[in-house]
Order: structure tokens, then sequence, then C-alpha cells
């Protein structure tokens, strides 16, 4: 069994009302997930959505690294710049 390696995690906060992680893991051999995390210390945000990724839920998947970061910057530019909705 093989255990999954961080490839990169960037935190983003937006003052004291939240924080995100995004994070990219490599799962397997040529196999990588990225996600947004809800970073908040009473994890509000958990199943929120933000421009369409829930929260905690939505992965990114990639057969190569290349793929991999550009999911993670585009997941990236998503936690700087949309506002997480509650689920209706």
């Amino acid at each position: 069994m093989r255990i999954s390696r961080i490839v990169r995690q960037t935190p983003v906060k937006h003052g004291q009302e939240w924080a995100l992680l995004v994070s990219t893991i490599q799962v397997g051999f040529r196999a990588y997930e990225t996600a947004i995390f809800d970073d908040t210390a009473d994890r509000r945000l958990e199943g929120w959505t933000i421009d369409g990724r829930v929260i905690e839920t939505s992965v990114d998947k990639a057969s190569t690294r290349d793929e991999a970061m550009d999911h993670h910057r585009e997941a990236l530019y998503t936690a700087r710049t949309g506002t997480p909705k509650a689920p209706r």
C-alpha cells in the first residue's frame, strides 16, 4: 500500500472571516488530486460551495504533475477570488 504524498499546499486567508487550504497530493503512479479544504478553526465551511467547487468534497484529478499544478493554480485562484456560499 502506498501512502499519499503532498505535492503542494497553499493556505488562503480572508482576514478573520475564513481560511481555506488548497492541496495537491500524489495518490499513486501518475495520479494526482487537488482539492480545497476548510481551514477555519470551527470547520464551518465544510460542504459549502465556492465557484462550483464543494469545499472538502470536489476533487480535480490529473495524470501528470504539470496538469496537477495547473489544477492547483486554478483552485488557488478560486480560493483567493471566490466567496464561499452555504449549501441550499
